[in-house]
């Protein structure tokens, strides 16, 4: 006689890569962040810092074209995280998170997706820059400087996550979300990144949100030193530390507050 083996009962747990891949094409092939993301940073760095006939000037540990190439690189973090954080607030919002606790990795492999897929969206804008800045003149001293200038562009990626989740959570639409993302160049020119400031609205930038992030990735270029219209002038470390979680956490508890008037509602 011969025995027939039962059948197993056992499925495999389908995967997230697929999930996470195609997560990362949509975004990464999305116009918005092509031009606002990619392209827009990129074009600013070579019109104001690689093209310009002051870009070889000494700054710091290199020159004005590594200065403005740190700057559109935290530029596009921030524009990056703001979007792929106010787009996840968006689809919750609709119902996928409902549809995500229906599979074998619920939230959870939801949130891993989107933050993997943030971090890794981000990082080709930044890494992009940084290549141009190398091809075109940026000078930064040492590796050293350029390893931590390029890890410290991902710091304003923390805040302004929790600024897109914010208006994804709050506002609910997507074009929402996109004026949010579309906000980030007014923070950029009153956080002393797109130009530097003076006076009265250099002083307005201590308070901004992208102004703490943008000065800690450029302190291993110019140390205590900060570019303003006036010339140079000393900060010290607390001061772009105080601002950036300041900021982290304020919008964090718009967040938290956002979601416990979801709750309520429900």
């Amino acid at each position: 006689m011969t025995t027939i083996a039962p059948a197993s009962t056992t499925t495999a747990r389908p995967r997230l890569l697929p999930y996470a891949l195609t997560e990362f094409r949509n975004n990464i092939l999305y116009p918005d962040t092509i031009i606002f993301t990619i392209l827009l940073p990129l074009g600013l760095y070579l019109t104001f810092g690689a093209m310009t006939s002051y870009g070889d000037q000494p700054v710091g540990n290199g020159n004005v074209a590594a200065y403005t190439m740190i700057c559109m690189a935290v530029f596009s973090v921030s524009m990056s995280a703001t979007a792929i954080a106010g787009g996840s607030a968006v689809e919750l919002a609709g119902g996928w998170g409902r549809q995500m606790m229906l599979t074998p990795w619920g939230l959870r492999g939801y949130y891993a997706v989107k933050a993997g897929c943030a971090l890794v969206t981000s990082l080709v804008p930044l890494t992009l820059i940084f290549a141009a800045g190398a091809l075109t003149g940026a000078r930064c001293g040492s590796w050293t400087t350029w390893a931590a200038s390029y890890a410290l562009c991902l710091v304003p990626a923390l805040p302004f996550s929790l600024y897109g989740l914010a208006v994804g959570m709050w506002f609910r639409s997507n074009q929402a979300v996109g004026t949010a993302t579309a906000s980030l160049s007014l923070w950029g020119f009153l956080s002393n990144v797109f130009l530097p400031l003076g006076g009265v609205l250099l002083k307005i930038a201590h308070f901004t949100p992208l102004y703490g992030g943008a000065m800690l990735a450029l302190r291993p270029l110019l140390g205590d030193v900060v570019i303003t219209s006036d010339g140079e002038v000393t900060e010290p470390l607390w001061q772009p530390l105080t601002n950036l979680i300041a900021w982290t956490l304020l919008l964090a508890l718009i967040c938290v507050a956002s979601q416990r008037r979801a709750m309520a509602r429900r």
